[in-house]
């Protein structure tokens, strides 16, 4: 048996670990904000997302053994995104009343890694002629910058920490609900292959993501207008 197909083992064991993500997911989205059940199952799913990443990083270089660089690098990217995200939407708890420490150094590296590992994989589209490497390629330098905003402008509100954690946890759901349509369901019924259908389960979560982060802004983020003084006479 060979190194690269020694790898490619991490493959069930990654589905299996990604099926219990994308139960948790919902389990924690559907919960009611704050309360004990959201929490709890929170936590069981960054750590599914965890073990998502731990079991693709072999994956990703079984690809490049067995000489398929461009998909060794798209996945070893998609491992880069997902540990950014991850990061972010646990310190965004933890760190919730302590700004600087969430912007600190450990931020600021992995958006730089972020950044230029996405360039490279929009570089990689280019050559290739890959819309798709190029969209989600430069998701990595567009997250970079909103980071650098971020650290620049300071807190905008003081539920910042809660507007950087949902926006990570969306991001974290883009990329399991890629993987279960790309992966999980391609497998189940086969005949959902073509080409129409994969372009829609890659870009679909990614547009739906759009708009939950809107209405998330919405709900959360808005700012309450001020109630007009009456004037005394």
């Amino acid at each position: 048996m060979t190194l690269a197909q020694l790898l490619s083992g991490f493959a069930q064991p990654h589905a299996l670990i990604g099926t219990v993500a994308l139960v948790t997911f919902w389990t924690a989205g559907l919960a009611r904000k704050g309360s004990s059940l959201h929490k709890r199952v929170g936590k069981i799913y960054l750590l599914a997302m965890i073990g998502v990443v731990v079991t693709a990083a072999p994956l990703a270089l079984s690809h490049a053994l067995e000489g398929q660089w461009v998909g060794a690098a798209f996945l070893g990217y998609l491992v880069i995104l997902v540990s950014h995200a991850c990061r972010s939407a646990w310190t965004a708890i933890r760190w919730k009343r302590d700004f600087e420490r969430f912007t600190g150094t450990g931020f600021r590296v992995s958006a730089l890694v972020l950044a230029v590992s996405g360039a490279a994989v929009a570089v990689l589209g280019v050559v290739y002629g890959a819309w798709l490497l190029i969209i989600f390629g430069l998701i990595g330098p567009l997250g970079a910058f909103e980071a650098r905003q971020l650290i620049r402008k300071g807190p905008q509100s003081p539920k910042w920490w809660l507007k950087e954690h949902y926006g990570a946890m969306i991001a974290n759901g883009v990329a399991t609900h890629i993987a279960f349509l790309q992966i999980g369901l391609m497998r189940l019924i086969p005949e959902l292959g073509s080409s129409m259908v994969q372009h829609l389960a890659w870009f679909g979560p990614l547009a739906l993501s759009f708009a939950a982060a809107y209405w998330f802004d919405r709900r959360y983020m808005k700012t309450p207008t001020a109630t007009p003084t009456k004037r005394v006479a």
